[in-house]
């Protein structure tokens, strides 16, 4: 295989040349960033174009390639060089700069020079496909001691993060009994969170929210250096009142002393980050390991596995494309009201920061994009993600007060009222957002909703819990158009499908990436139904994957999650004046042997406007 692809390289440079009549970097060196990528992808590494590092020393550089793995850590860099140019010169201008020496690779299409710790341990001519394979080989595995320690602290965090968790749990129980400040304001909060977020949240659920900020106050403060986010946020202060009564001083110090390595670790994987996407997929990379760490079978149960950016890329620019070409209109444009009733990491909404135009994206801000987020910890981040990417656009912070802490499956009816209590801010302000979300029309709905990757089936003790008014909608609507025996209509992809289909203005577009069963189980046919009654447009990518149905793949490797479960995006046209037309259907199969790597290529290179579909 590796001289397979260093064969191709040679041909990909042949072809260059030939028909671009130039051996100039700027036009050869993808030639060999495809190479690095074939050699990366065996390793289940990637190598990430012109991404900006911060050195040791403090200073910011951008090689054209830096080797990451899929915790988002560095493990080498690239530099290419025009053949014109005095390659070891050049080497050393760069070093001048401030460039890393621990694992850097130079070439100039003529030349390869791998540089290690500071020394320079191998140089080849690339047309010496043996010598070329062995240094690319010693790039490829050589570990830096900051990735090493990386993931030493995440396996010792595994082992300590139960022992920390049952330490702080029982002090919360303990405090439960005998501390007054703590009764009085774990009981206010309590109620809050009933009155604001769901009518079910129990004492335990409190505690968990409690234990999470605890356990990631420092994170976050770290990656962003925001360290008034948890005293200024309307659930954050709430949460730290309740906190501060009972886990102070030594109790702290002592409780989150063995879990000290893992925060150091990541400080010292944080302080090189200064792009500001890479934090984003840093954080992410964080949360779904300590999240999975902290609490496994809820990290099974809500789906938490966040979407890669080129996914959210695709289904954004697509979106836009097809909302033009429904409604004439575009994302940006007003009265264009866009929900993520499901928000995550805060993934969508800040690649939609991103992709909006400057121009129009103060009023889009403050006034007609939405997400939902039922869980504190994503909460938190999406708070932070969003915030900090409208600040790193616009050149001055504004709060996102269109984030809503709720279960969107159960905020049904859209005619909120507020609840009265006897708290103010917390209770007061997540009302008024929720209050404010649903007396908009929306016109698109966008995102990735949970679903149970993993779960065999519905008698698993792992259960979703259930929803009784969304799960009555579906009961009068997939499972009456079903004639399947046994269904799976209440998964909760499913679920949010049908909220979505509800909340949806008569004119507007639903827009999920979810498993992909509903496209041919046969316990399904109930749920296509309704899609072709309710739209009158449907356009389907399906990205297969699916490793129970084709037992030749591994999820790790050909999934776009990484996971068993096959995925699939689908975008719903509603529209008010359907005159009984029926519903057209367009569907795309990527390869099914195709690697993740491949498919999140495919996505990134053919939004819909680029592809007739």
């Amino acid at each position: 295989m590796p001289f397979h692809s260093l064969h191709l390289y040679h041909i990909e440079v042949e072809k260059i040349i030939h028909f671009g009549g130039t051996k100039k970097e700027t036009a050869i060196r993808n030639a060999f960033y495809n190479l690095l990528n074939n050699y990366a992808c065996q390793r289940g590494l990637v190598m990430v174009a012109e991404v900006s590092v911060k050195t040791l020393k403090g200073k910011i550089v951008t090689p054209d390639g830096t080797l990451k793995d899929s915790l988002r850590q560095d493990w080498g860099y690239w530099e290419s060089k025009d053949e014109a140019d005095d390659l070891d010169e050049e080497i050393e201008k760069k070093f001048a700069k401030g460039y890393p020496k621990d694992n850097i690779l130079f070439e100039d299409s003529r030349v390869a020079v791998l540089v290690q710790n500071g020394e320079e341990v191998l140089r080849c001519f690339m047309s010496d496909d043996n010598a070329l394979h062995l240094l690319l080989t010693e790039f490829f595995s050589f570990e830096r001691p900051e990735v090493l320690n990386f993931r030493k602290a995440i396996e010792l965090f595994k082992q300590d993060i139960p022992k920390v968790t049952e330490a702080i749990r029982n002090i919360i129980i303990e405090s439960e009994a005998s501390n007054i400040s703590f009764i009085k304001a774990s009981t206010d909060f309590l109620t809050l969170c009933r009155d604001s977020i769901n009518p079910t949240v129990t004492p335990e659920d409190v505690r968990e929210m409690i234990i999470q900020h605890i356990l990631t106050e420092d994170i976050f403060n770290t990656i962003f250096d925001e360290t008034q986010f948890h005293r200024e946020n309307n659930i954050a202060r709430e949460l730290e009142t309740v906190i501060s009564s009972f886990f102070t001083g030594t109790t702290r110090k002592t409780v989150l002393g063995s879990v000290k390595h893992y925060y150091d670790a990541i400080n010292a994987a944080a302080s090189g980050i200064t792009d500001h996407h890479e934090k984003q997929k840093f954080l992410k990379v964080v949360y779904e390991t300590f999240y999975k760490c902290y609490n496994p079978k809820a990290a099974d149960r809500l789906g938490v596995v966040y979407t890669p950016n080129e996914i959210v890329r695709f289904m954004l620019e697509s979106a836009d494309y097809l909302l033009h070409k429904h409604f004439d209109k575009y994302l940006e444009d007003k009265n264009v009201e866009i929900l993520d009733p499901a928000t995550g990491t805060g993934t969508f909404v800040c690649d939609l920061i991103d992709y909006i135009r400057k121009e129009k994206l103060e009023y889009k801000y403050r006034n007609e994009i939405h997400a939902n987020e039922v869980a504190i910890l994503p909460y938190y981040i999406s708070n932070l993600n969003v915030e900090f990417t409208y600040a790193q656009k616009m050149g001055s912070y504004a709060e996102f007060e269109n984030l809503c802490f709720v279960d969107t499956l159960d905020n049904i009816g859209f005619n909120y009222k507020e609840k009265q209590t006897t708290i103010d801010f917390f209770s007061e302000e997540n009302s008024k957002r929720i209050q404010k979300q649903n007396e908009k029309k929306i016109a698109v709905i966008i995102g990735n909703p949970p679903y149970n990757a993993n779960q065999a089936n519905e008698n698993d003790n792992n259960k979703n819990r259930e929803h009784p008014l969304i799960d009555k909608r579906i009961k009068e609507t997939f499972i009456k158009n079903s004639t399947a025996q046994k269904t799976k209509s209440y998964d909760m992809y499913r679920r949010f499908y049908r909220w979505a289909f509800d909340r949806l203005d008569n004119n507007g577009m639903v827009a999920f990436i979810t498993n992909r069963n509903f496209i041919d189980a046969r316990e399904a046919d109930g749920f296509r139904k309704t899609v072709q009654q309710e739209f009158g447009a449907a356009y389907i990518i399906d990205t297969l994957s699916d490793v129970r149905s084709n037992p030749k793949i591994a999820g790790t490797t050909h999934n776009v999650f990484g996971i068993q479960t096959g995925v699939a995006i689908m975008f719903l046209v509603k529209k008010q004046n359907r005159d009984n037309e029926t519903c057209k259907i367009h569907y795309i199969a990527l390869d099914d042997f195709w690697r993740k790597e491949q498919k999140l290529k495919w996505l990134a290179e053919n939004p819909l406007k680029r592809y007739s579909i």
